[in-house]
C-alpha cells in the first residue's frame, strides 16, 4: 500500500485512529461489531466483479481457511468470508473501530492506524500480522496478534495483541516498516518480510515460538533499494518467488499500481528477473499491469490449496467508480517457467510444507 500517494478520498473514511488505550504484554480484544473495508467512495454491500460477488470491497488482501470458511483480511483489519471462494461477506474486523491500544500510539502519538495485514497458521495459532503507521509518517512499526479459531460463534474465539514485533527503529535505517509478509521454510525457519519503496524491503529472521525477533538487535537482509511495497515470498520445488507492488496506488482513475516479481534458489536471494537482473538493483519482471478498465492492481497476498495456487489481490475497477476490489485468479507457469496469471496448461505448484500455513482448523 503507497502511504505516499494514499489519497485524500480514502483518508476521509479511516476506520481506526490509535491513542492511548493502555495494554501490555498479550492483550484481548473484544469481539467486533461489523466493520467494513472501504477505499475511495463506498461500495455497495453486493456487487459482481472478476467472476466474485458479494462484499467486495478491500484493500491490501491476503486469505486463509479456517475449517470450511475462507477469511479475507484487508487494511484496517476487516474480515470477508465466503464457503465457496465466490460469494463474499462482510464479517466484522479484529479491531473495531475505535480500539486502540496504548503502544500504538508509542511511536505515532496522534492518527496511528493499521494497515496490510498478513495472516499464517501454524503451531495451533493464526498469527496476524500489521503494520501500524499514519499519513506520511514513517515512525511506523509492525504488531503481531493471534487467535486459536477464525469463527467468532466458538467460545474459543479470542484475538490476543502481543504487541510490537519490530520498528523503524531497529528495522533498517530509512525502511518504512510496513506490509508485513511471514514465511515459514521447510526447515521451520520463520522469516519475516516487510517494507515500500521507502528505502526498499527488508528480511529478518523470527523465534518461531513467540512470532518475535530472534534479537532485538536484527542485522535485516537487503531484498531491494527502493523496489516495492507488499511484498509476498512463496516457494516451489526450484525456487522461491517473491512479489510486491510498485506504482501509484490509492488514486482510483490515477492509479498505476501492477505487481512485479523475482526468484532465487536461496531464501535470502539475491532474487533475479526474467533477465537475470537483481531486485538489489531495483530491477523487476511483470506479473500484472493495470488496463483501462483496472488501470490499478496491486498489494497481492497468496492463497493456496489442492493443486491450485491463487493471486488475491485488489484493483482499482472502473465499474464501480475505481474503488478497490478484491480479485482472485488461479497462477500458472508460463513456457519460460515464470509465474503468470494468463491460463496454461501448468499451475504453479506450491511446496506441500507450505500450503499448510493457508488452512488451520
Amino acid at each position: 500500500m503507497n502511504k505516499l500517494r494514499l489519497s485524500t478520498s480514502l483518508l476521509s473514511l479511516l476506520l481506526l485512529a490509535a491513542c492511548g488505550g493502555g495494554a501490555s504484554g498479550a492483550a484481548s480484544l473484544p469481539t467486533p461489531d461489523a466493520v467494513p473495508v472501504v477505499a475511495g467512495k463506498p461500495l455497495p454491500d453486493y456487487i459482481e466483479s472478476g467472476g466474485l460477488k458479494g462484499a467486495l470491497g478491500v484493500h491490501d488482501p491476503v486469505m486463509i481457511k479456517g475449517g470450511d470458511t475462507y477469511y479475507v483480511f484487508g487494511t484496517f483489519t476487516g474480515i470477508k468470508t465466503s464457503k465457496d471462494m465466490v460469494t463474499w461477506k462482510s464479517a466484522g474486523a479484529v479491531f473495531p473501530d475505535g480500539f486502540k491500544l496504548d503502544w500504538w500510539s508509542r511511536d505515532i502519538p496522534q492518527g496511528a492506524q493499521i494497515w496490510a495485514p498478513d495472516i499464517s497458521w501454524h503451531d495451533g495459532k493464526y498469527w496476524m500480522y500489521y503494520a501500524v503507521s499514519a499519513w506520511m509518517n514513517f515512525d511506523s512499526s509492525i504488531g503481531l496478534a493471534t487467535n486459536t479459531t477464525l469463527d467468532p460463534t466458538d467460545p474459543a474465539y479470542k484475538w490476543e495483541d502481543q504487541g510490537q514485533v519490530i520498528s523503524y527503529k531497529n528495522g533498517g535505517e530509512g525502511v518504512n516498516v510496513i506490509d508485513p509478509n511471514v514465511f515459514i521454510d521447510k526447515d521451520g525457519k520463520i522469516y519475516l518480510l516487510y517494507g515500500s519503496f521507502k528505502a526498499g524491503l527488508r528480511m529478518v529472521e523470527l523465534d518461531r515460538k513467540t512470532g518475535k525477533l530472534l534479537s532485538e538487535t536484527p542485522t535485516p537482509t537487503v531484498l531491494t533499494k527502493s523496489l516495492g511495497e507488499g511484498v509476498f515470498l512463496i516457494k516451489d520445488p526450484q525456487y522461491y518467488y517473491i512479489f510486491a507492488s510498485r506504482g501509484i496506488c490509492c488514486s482510483g482513475a490515477n492509479s498505476t499500481y501492477q505487481i512485479v516479481m523475482g526468484r532465487s534458489r536461496t531464501i535470502t536471494g539475491p532474487y533475479l528477473t526474467k533477465d537475470g537482473g537483481s531486485w538489489v538493483d531495483d530491477k523487476y519482471s511483470l506479473l500484472l499491469a493495470g488496463d483501462e478498465n483496472e488501470p490499478g492492481r496491486g498489494h497481492n497476498g497468496i492463497y493456496s490449496e489442492g493443486d491450485t495456487t491463487y493471486l488475491v489481490y485488489h484493483a482499482y475497477t472502473k465499474a464501480f467508480d475505481y474503488n478497490s476490489v478484491l480479485n482472485i485468479k488461479p497462477l500458472y507457469m508460463d513456457a519460460d517457467g515464470w509465474p503468470t496469471v494468463t491460463p496454461t496448461k501448468s499451475k504453479f505448484q506450491m511446496e506441500p510444507f507450505e500450503q499448510k500455513v493457508f488452512a488451520g482448523k
